[in-house]
């Protein structure tokens, strides 16, 4: 005959095992569900972060591989999905104009022909910075990519980072241009 214990100890022995394996499939189950609503909140799209404003070029902050010039400013007017440049420079007493109304949707093309050169100009989202692509063809057939990245940066200022590459040369010029907020 079998001790009474023992026989406790037959039944209690299935239904513990039973009662851990559900344990564990819960655990499971749970863990399972956060890391699905941590990748669903990581994939949501972040709000973009609004460029509007007028910025003054600081040449102490940027980093540039051709001569500066002695004032900028640019002026982003930003309407989700339509964005407004408008830029001038300022070489000793010659000033030169840029302007730019497109929608940031890297679909669209704004076509602009100058005294010397034409633009197609793309402007699209790349994360949190938004991207002037322009394709420069001066009338000898030379070709420039300019591509220019505009990012705010945690001190508040505007980061310009420009890759200009002329097709057909080797190698491409990087230049980093720094932007201040006006005060308003």
């Amino acid at each position: 005959m079998r001790d009474p214990k023992e026989s406790l100890q037959i039944l209690y022995t299935p239904a513990a095992k039973l009662l851990a394996a559900m344990k564990r499939a819960t655990l499971l189950l749970l863990l399972l569900v956060l890391v699905a609503a941590f990748h669903a909140y990581a994939q949501a799209p972040q709000p973009k972060p609004n460029l509007s404003g007028k910025w003054i070029f600081s040449p102490a902050k940027s980093a540039l591989k051709v001569p500066a010039p002695s004032t900028m400013t640019l002026e982003i007017a930003q309407n989700d999905p339509e964005i407004s440049f408008s830029r001038t420079q300022v070489y000793d007493a010659q000033n030169y104009e840029w302007k730019l109304d497109i929608v940031a949707d890297g679909q669209k093309e704004v076509v602009q022909d100058a005294p010397g050169y034409t633009t197609r100009s793309r402007v699209y989202w790349e994360g949190n910075a938004i991207v002037v692509d322009q394709k420069i063809t001066a009338p000898d057939g030379t070709k420039v990519d300019d591509v220019v990245t505009y990012t705010l940066i945690n001190d508040g200022t505007l980061q310009a980072l420009e890759k200009q590459t002329t097709v057909g040369a080797k190698g491409a010029t990087t230049n980093k241009w720094v932007y201040d907020r006006k005060a308003q």
